[in-house]
């Protein structure tokens, strides 16, 4: 050891930096933290990113609220918060830190809805976070004039990510910014947006309505041209009612030079939206330019017949002008063409769709290695029931929900090439068979009622369990259980507990109560009572 700190303090000061920069600040402090006055200074001049979407509350308090904000805030150039599993993280941190000392902060990441108070101190703080690129906010709701001082007052933010944000109105105002992602009532907003935000080269839009009943409104639009868009993602909402004539307008009046990727999502109850005709007419004539293409169009197998939809799809295949190829695949609600890769990363199996011997070859992708059209699936939900027992599960998945039990269905077996990928189960029951898997992250058992003999099989299957998601019939036991969770398992990393109960008897809230006048204050551990639910963070 001696040796390899002689060898460190030989280092320069920018290769220290270079090193710093490949690791994670818990790793830099845990590995480098006051072995001399040189390695020190290089960290306190270094840029960190810190996630605290799945920290520990006792890691929390002491290393980023003893250490880190502090003494490096001004070094921090990523920060990640959420409100999800970390109990009242967000307003603690706004509450206790002045966003304004980050000065070298690039990236805002906030998760689950964060409070009006905060939407509001960070729009009021925006014109001096100097450095700051991009914005993340996952709210649907935002304060008046939230958007227009996110994306005006500053001039270095570059990227917005607010999908929930609504913009309802036309507005005046103009902005520099060049990737956004958001959603806009209708076609005429939209227009708007992108005649308003003209450096736009990344835009990433949800539309949520018809203008069906104002359709003179869109006779009004004059054409613009988007010289910088390049990449263009439009998703159609379900329930928009918006027919396909409004999107070939929107070409109309709408044009994109230099647009290299459009891709175009909706749900709709008719094959109006997979028209090779007018489908023709818009690549041809408003977007020669691209060089990639993504469709996908979802349609409830309750509507058309599965002739109609395999038509189209010959259709399609036969006489696009371009050379693209569609596929077809069904989950448990809808027919879904789409061209050759099946673009998004869920598939839900959870139900079997009626008459599924006349499509049976395009509705099971869950052995999606093999298949290539379904080789970007990593989250899965699946009925056991509705699948053979020789069933092997693509090494992609990493986000698994089985639903029901099936006594012929062997999870080693079945689970064994994806066992070590899988971050994230949720199950009925504790089955015996189900395999070890190193990285699971988080787990939800179902349907049975948890008590302390789960915990030794807990230990072998899932080592690195971060979250436990569980059922428990008497509240007033569950001291106990999660006594030994906490201090007597090998679950060293555990770090959320959610548990649910129907006891008629005890409420969290009076076990709460209880629980407090036994045990002393622990500022190491956070609880909170939602209905059936109880909500804990250590």
């Amino acid at each position: 050891m001696q040796n390899f700190k002689n060898h460190i303090e030989n280092f320069s000061t920018e290769l220290l930096l270079e090193i710093f920069d490949y690791l994670s600040i818990n790793d830099c402090f845990n590995a480098f933290y006051n072995l001399n006055k040189k390695i020190n200074s290089a960290l306190y001049i270094s840029g960190y990113s810190i996630d605290l979407t799945v920290i520990s509350r006792q890691k929390f308090y002491k290393f980023y609220q003893n250490i880190i904000f502090p003494n490096y805030s001004q070094q921090i150039r990523k920060l990640k918060i959420s409100n999800d599993l970390t109990i009242g993280l967000l307003d603690k941190f706004f509450n206790e830190y002045y966003l304004r000392d980050f000065k070298q902060l690039r990236s805002l990441i906030l998760i689950n809805k964060p409070s009006y108070i905060i939407l509001g101190s960070i729009a009021l703080l925006i014109p001096h976070l100097k450095q700051l690129e991009h914005i993340s906010i996952d709210s649907n709701s935002y304060p008046d004039s939230f958007f227009e001082k996110i994306t005006t007052k500053s001039s270095t933010i570059k990227s917005c990510y607010l999908p929930g944000l609504q913009i309802q109105d036309n507005f005046t105002f103009e902005s520099k910014i060049t990737y956004l992602t958001v959603t806009v009532e209708d076609i005429t907003i939209l227009w708007n947006l992108l005649a308003r935000f003209s450096q736009l080269k990344y835009l990433n839009v949800f539309l949520r309505s018809t203008v069906y009943a104002n359709e003179e409104c869109l006779s009004e639009l004059n054409v613009i041209s988007c010289n910088n868009l390049q990449i263009f993602k439009l998703h159609i909402l379900e329930q928009s009612s918006i027919k396909f004539n409004e999107i070939e307008y929107l070409f109309q009046r709408i044009l994109f030079p230099d647009l290299i990727s459009f891709s175009y999502d909706c749900i709709a109850n008719s094959l109006d939206h997979f028209n090779v005709t007018h489908w023709n007419d818009i690549l041809l004539k408003y977007l020669s330019t691209i060089k990639k293409f993504v469709l996908l169009i979802q349609i409830p197998y309750k509507l058309p017949v599965y002739i109609d939809i395999k038509e189209a799809l010959i259709d399609m295949q036969k006489n696009l002008h371009a050379p693209i190829p569609f596929s077809l695949s069904i989950d448990y609600e809808y027919y879904m063409i789409h061209t050759n890769i099946y673009p998004k990363k869920n598939f839900n199996l959870s139900l079997k769709p009626p008459n599924l011997n006349l499509y049976s070859n395009n509705y099971d992708p869950i052995n999606c290695d093999i298949v290539e059209k379904y080789s970007k699936i990593n989250s899965l939900i699946l009925d056991c029931n509705s699948i053979l027992p020789c069933t092997i599960l693509s090494k992609n998945i990493k986000y698994l929900q089985i639903q029901g039990y099936n006594d012929n269905l062997n999870l080693s077996k079945s689970l064994k090439n994806c066992s070590n990928q899988l971050l994230s189960l949720k199950i009925c029951g504790l089955p015996n068979d189900l395999p070890h898997m190193s990285n699971l992250r988080q787990l939800t058992i179902q349907q049975i009622m948890f008590d302390l003999k789960m915990i030794p099989k807990l230990e072998f299957i899932c080592p690195r369990l971060e979250l436990l998601t569980i059922e428990i019939d008497c509240i007033q036991q569950f001291g106990n259980i999660l006594d030994q969770l906490r201090y007597k398992s090998n679950l060293t990393e555990l770090k959320f507990i959610r548990a649910f109960s129907r006891d008629p008897i005890q409420t969290w809230s009076s076990w709460l109560n209880e629980r407090k006048q036994i045990i002393p204050s622990d500022n190491n551990i956070a609880y909170e009572a939602k209905n059936s639910y109880l909500f804990i963070w250590f």
